[in-house]
């Protein structure tokens, strides 16, 4: 799975779980709870404070935990919690805050917190390309299948200097889509170092990166997300067609899926329907080329959105450039959401096929509704169904 970046891990994650008695259970499980030495009540702050001071063997392996705990239980893992909650029959889940239900699941069912952790980031991987499969194919590789695939996919990316070590690490069964992470060497880089003599020296080394790899067999969709550079897209999902699905390497095509086209109809607002999450949605930057001159890219952005506030395309008018005359290259549109004033989230979109968003319940609803106002094209909009509820 993938090499995971924590959020940071603070009190308040241990007040929000607001259960001395779930936090003995799980430093208990790790063995340190007595040598944490706290009194028959503690606080969830002293048991943070008892924590933050321990010095154990098993310190890594707890940190560790706490630390999967505290991602997932954000608002975009709600809904991972909540399904999961829901399968394994917990009673009551919809009451406890998220970190409580993550610290529940973890002590009472661990095998289904690991899935819902791994699926979790997986699904917020963003920044993912979207391709379109000629038509719906079935994804069931065999073990010689994945092999041929690692093998072809490092001799093509060896010819692009990359390094010759790479994995393919198929996630777990899920009904919808088929997921892969594909860990591999990138360029040789120089790396300045201090060495036990005080000398600046280099080492050359080769990071690892990590590709995620997102397919919806009953649409033929493809996301990807496999740095920048068209060609590496191109490569990847050339050889997941021909060596995974068994597919001409012409397969998937990399197609104009993003289109500013509703902003050329004066008709057009950034509407909500009555069934719509979101409160209000407006444009915060557009990046553009004017057609007279496209050698220069230009950016008008919105510090501050506000619903009713005039905005980008205000913005626009305000410099005196008409948005017919113009060839918009990306929009970011920010989404307000009810559960507080910081409850927001923006969407970049660029052409031809880049959609800001992860593979999380919320990010899926959103894509639904850029869908629905066009912004995803409305010949993408079918095949994009399942990868995003577009009804």
């Amino acid at each position: 799975m993938l090499i995971t970046d924590h959020e940071r891990l603070t009190r308040k994650f241990f007040r929000q779980v607001n259960s001395p008695q779930l936090l003995r259970r799980f430093f208990r499980g790790f063995g340190v709870w007595d040598a944490m030495e706290l009194g028959a009540d503690p606080t969830c702050d002293e048991i943070h404070e008892a924590w933050d001071q321990l010095d154990s063997p098993n310190r890594t392996a707890v940190k560790e935990a706490l630390c999967r705990m505290n991602d997932i239980a954000r608002e975009k893992g709600r809904y991972t919690l909540h399904i999961r909650a829901e399968q394994c029959g917990l009673e009551g889940y919809r009451d406890l805050t998220l970190p409580k239900l993550a610290m529940t699941l973890f002590l009472e069912h661990r095998a289904v917190f690991d899935a819902a952790y791994d699926f979790y980031v997986l699904e917020k991987t963003e920044g993912l390309h979207t391709l379109l499969g000629r038509q719906a194919v079935p994804c069931k590789p065999t073990a010689g299948r994945l092999d041929r695939f690692k093998a072809e996919l490092s001799k093509a990316l060896r010819r692009d200097a990359h390094g010759p070590h790479l994995l393919v690490e198929p996630g777990p069964p899920h009904p919808e889509k088929w997921i892969a992470v594909i860990p591999h060497e990138t360029y040789v880089r120089p790396d300045h170092e201090f060495d036990e003599h005080s000398e600046i020296t280099t080492r050359e080394r080769r990071p690892v990166y990590e590709m995620v790899l997102i397919y919806y067999p009953e649409t033929g969709v493809l996301k990807l997300k496999a740095g920048r550079g068209k060609r590496k897209i191109e490569q990847v999902a050339a050889l997941f067609a021909t060596e995974v699905l068994g597919q001409g390497l012409a397969f998937f095509q990399v197609c104009q899926v993003v289109s500013f086209d509703p902003l050329l109809d004066p008709e057009f607002s950034f509407a909500r329907e009555p069934e719509d999450e979101f409160q209000w949605a407006e444009p915060c930057e557009i990046k553009y080329r004017k057609l007279s001159n496209t050698d220069v890219e230009h950016t008008v952005q919105c510090k501050e959105v506000r619903y009713g506030k005039p905005g980008i395309l205000v913005a626009l008018a305000a410099e005196g450039v008409d948005i017919s005359e113009i060839e918009i290259l990306g929009l970011k549109i920010c989404f307000k959401f009810p559960r507080n004033n910081r409850d927001t989230k923006t969407v970049e979109l660029a052409i031809p096929n880049r959609v800001h968003l992860d593979e999380t319940d919320r990010d899926r609803y959103i894509e639904s509704v850029l869908a629905r106002w066009g912004f995803i094209d409305y010949a993408a909009k079918d095949r994009l169904a399942r990868a995003g509820v577009t009804e």
